[in-house]
């Protein structure tokens, strides 16, 4: 039989008869501010720290493309900072001599239409100026050319002098200043030849009483000069012109590739020589000391050499 649990006596639960007092933990503020603006604003400051930089470098390059005179922009004779950064110049009242690779120019005088000075060799190699091409260029006091001198390639051995003068085609009170400066073909500005009907280029030079018609080949590489030289009768050194020009057409006519023809009339006379280049090279000693023009050049020269270098020899060329 089981046993009957015996009943526990539970003392009786006593409240208290006191009022309660509220006790305050914290409070909780429903209208708080959100922090978000404070997080974006912190974010675009960082972003604008680290690209400070880059931005800068944007504007800088920005500001110098915008200050640059492109090659269609620029001015037939104005030359860039670009171009005359790292450039010696010389003024023009004040230079006595400059030196170049041992090679002395002194004695700078300008006359009403030519420019005189002296070159002297002080170096061992007499063919400085054959294997170099060296210019003489004039600037006005802002540092614009005015004009391009290119100095003949004519051996000098060492300890010889040469005279030189060429004309002018500015005011001489314009020059300030000049600089002497070698020049490689790559430095020579790139031109645009007018195409012909039968697909070749021609580039034409004049120069006193000489006119030159350069053809190219669809390429624009030179393959033929046609060179006509007329002459007055009324020139007081006539006759000795027409005897020289008579001479050199037997020689020229001599070689494969070429010929000359001599025709007077009675105000004068007229040479027309003709030079295929495909038959001639002028590598070739002989040719270079019988077709002795500076005017002259070897086939498949570029036309921009042609028009830099006769540019600069006072021939006036049109293409």
């Amino acid at each position: 039989m089981a046993k009957k649990k015996e009943k526990q006596n539970t003392p009786p639960v006593e409240f208290s008869k006191e009022e309660l007092i509220p006790s305050v933990i914290g409070i909780i503020d429903d209208k708080e501010k959100s922090n978000w603006p404070l997080i974006v604003i912190f974010i675009l400051f960082i972003g604008f720290v680290v690209g400070l930089p880059s931005i800068t470098n944007y504007l800088n390059g920005e500001n110098k493309n915008n200050e640059k005179i492109t090659s269609d922009e620029k001015k037939p004779n104005q030359t860039t900072d670009d171009e005359i950064e790292d450039i010696q110049f010389y003024n023009f009242s004040e230079t006595k001599s400059v030196n170049v690779e041992g090679i002395s120019f002194q004695e700078f005088r300008l006359e009403e239409k030519q420019i005189y000075f002296i070159v002297t060799n002080n170096s061992e190699s007499k063919n400085y100026l054959v294997t170099h091409k060296l210019y003489l260029e004039l600037y006005d006091k802002d540092k614009m050319l005015l004009q391009r001198i290119k100095l003949p390639s004519e051996n000098l051995s060492k300890g010889n002098s040469q005279n030189y003068s060429f004309d002018l085609n500015i005011a001489k009170d314009q020059i300030v200043q000049f600089r002497l400066e070698e020049k490689m073909e790559n430095d020579y500005p790139a031109i645009d030849l007018e195409k012909e009907n039968d697909n070749t280029y021609l580039l034409t030079c004049t120069k006193n009483e000489e006119k030159i018609t350069y053809q190219f080949n669809e390429e624009q590489k030179l393959q033929k000069i046609t060179d006509v030289f007329n002459y007055s009768s009324s020139k007081a050194d006539y006759s000795k012109f027409l005897t020289d020009y008579r001479q050199m057409a037997s020689k020229y006519n001599a070689l494969e590739g070429v010929t000359s023809n001599i025709v007077e009339v009675a105000t004068g006379f007229t040479s027309t020589t003709t030079i295929d280049l495909s038959k001639v090279d002028f590598k070739d000693r002989v040719i270079q000391n019988t077709l002795n023009n500076v005017a002259y050049y070897g086939k498949d020269t570029e036309g921009k050499v042609v028009f830099f270098e006769l540019s600069a020899m006072n021939y006036k060329c049109s293409k």
